[in-house]
C-alpha cells in the first residue's frame, strides 16, 4: 500500500495538526487506486475515475466521499485493517503523513496505534511489527543523483518515472475551485470559451 494525505491549510503557511484538516487520502494496493475525500471541505462527491499516466502505470480509482474528517480517518484505517498490508509506502510519511494522520485521529478520539499498529518509536520513525514502513523521501536523500532541493515528489516522479505529474500550486487550489464553480454555471458560450 502506498499512500499520500491532502491538508487544509491557511495561505502561505505550512499545515498546522492543531487546526488543520485531512482533506483527502489516496492510496493504492496493488495497483487499485482508492481515494477518500472529507465532505466538510470538498464540496462535490467525486465519481470514480481512471489516471494513467502511461500505460505501465494503470490507476483505476475507487472514491469513497465521507461526511466529515473523522469519517474519512475512519474509512482509511478501516481499509488497512481489512486489506493487512505488509509493505507501506510514503513519501515524507515519518515527518508529515503519519505524525499528521495520528494527531488528527486522536482529535476524534481515534487512536492510530491501536486501529493500525503504527506508531512513533524513538528514532522518530513511524513502524508496525506487521508491516514494513518504508518512507521513499529517506530513499531519495540519501541515494538519489537528483541536485539537492529537486528532490520533491514531482521531481522525482519525472526522473524516476518518466512522467510529468500534474500539480496545482496550493495557493491557487481555492481561486480555481471557485472559479471552476463559475463557469460550470455560467451560460454555454463562456463554458465552451473556458
Amino acid at each position: 500500500m502506498a499512500f499520500d494525505i491532502e491538508t487544509t491549510k491557511a495561505p502561505l503557511k505550512f499545515p498546522d495538526q492543531s487546526i488543520d484538516q485531512v482533506m483527502m487520502i489516496s492510496y493504492m494496493i496493488d495497483g487499485q487506486g482508492f481515494l477518500i475525500t472529507n465532505r466538510e471541505i470538498v464540496s462535490e462527491d467525486i465519481e470514480d475515475f481512471d489516471y494513467t499516466p502511461k500505460d505501465e502505470y494503470q490507476g483505476p480509482f475507487t472514491i469513497f466521499n465521507e461526511k466529515d474528517e473523522e469519517a474519512t480517518i475512519r474509512r482509511f484505517f478501516e481499509h488497512i485493517q481489512t486489506a493487512k498490508p505488509t509493505v507501506m509506502a510514503t513519501f515524507n510519511g515519518d515527518l508529515f503523513d503519519f505524525p499528521f494522520l495520528c494527531a488528527r485521529a486522536a482529535v476524534h478520539g481515534i487512536d492510530m496505534f491501536i486501529e493500525t499498529g503504527f506508531a512513533k518509536d524513538q528514532e522518530e520513525e513511524f513502524k508496525s511489527r506487521t508491516c514494513i514502513h518504508m518512507d521513499c523521501f529517506r530513499w531519495v536523500k540519501r541515494d538519489s543523483y537528483l541536485p539537492q532541493g529537486s528532490q520533491g515528489l514531482k521531481a522525482v516522479t519525472t526522473a524516476k518515472l518518466g512522467y510529468n505529474p500534474h500539480e496545482l500550486d496550493p495557493e491557487l487550489m481555492t481561486p480555481w475551485v471557485w472559479c471552476s464553480s463559475l463557469i460550470n454555471i455560467a451560460d454555454p458560450p463562456f463554458t465552451a470559451m473556458h
